[in-house]
C-alpha cells in the first residue's frame, strides 16, 4: 500500500481490496433542476432513513425519509420521495411528497407533482401548475 506523507488514500485503498463480484451498479442521480449547485449527498430511490439529518450544502432525496431535517443549504426532494419530517432549511425544492412543517429561510419551490401537506414559512413560494399544499403558509418572516 503506497502512502502520502503518512497517509492512504482511498483510491489506494480500494485499490488493495479484491472485488467481491458483485454486478450491481450505480445510476447518477438525475437532478431535481438543473443548475450547477453540487450536491454534498444524494438519497436514492429505495433508501429508507428515520431519525436526524443535519448537513452543511445541498441534498438530494429520492427516497423516503421519516424524522427531522436540519440545513442551512438546498433540499431537493425527487418525484418519487416521502417525507414525514419537520423541516429547516435555506431553500426547499419539491417534486415529491412532504408531510409535516416545513421552514425556508430563503425561499420554498414546488414543482409538478410535488405536495406539501403541512404549514410552510418562508419568505418566498413557487407552485408550478400541479403542485398542491395542504395547510397552513406564512410569509411574514422579518427582513
Amino acid at each position: 500500500m503506497a502512502e502520502t506523507s503518512g497517509v492512504v488514500t482511498m483510491t489506494e485503498l480500494r485499490n488493495q481490496i479484491p472485488p467481491l463480484g458483485s454486478a450491481k451498479s450505480y445510476q447518477n442521480p438525475q437532478p431535481v433542476i438543473a443548475g450547477n449547485e453540487q450536491m454534498v449527498a444524494f438519497f436514492g430511490p429505495g433508501v429508507e432513513c428515520v431519525g436526524e439529518i443535519w448537513y452543511e450544502g445541498n441534498v438530494q432525496i429520492d427516497g423516503e425519509l421519516e424524522g427531522l431535517v436540519h440545513t442551512n443549504g438546498t433540499l431537493m426532494i425527487g418525484d418519487r420521495s416521502v417525507i414525514k419530517a419537520k423541516i429547516e432549511a435555506g431553500t426547499v425544492i419539491c417534486r415529491g411528497s412532504i408531510q409535516g412543517d416545513v421552514v425556508a429561510k430563503e425561499m420554498v419551490r414546488l414543482l409538478a407533482p410535488g405536495s406539501i401537506d403541512g404549514t410552510l414559512s418562508t419568505p418566498q413560494l413557487t407552485v408550478e401548475t400541479g403542485g398542491v399544499i395542504n395547510g397552513r403558509i406564512s410569509m411574514d418572516f422579518p427582513k
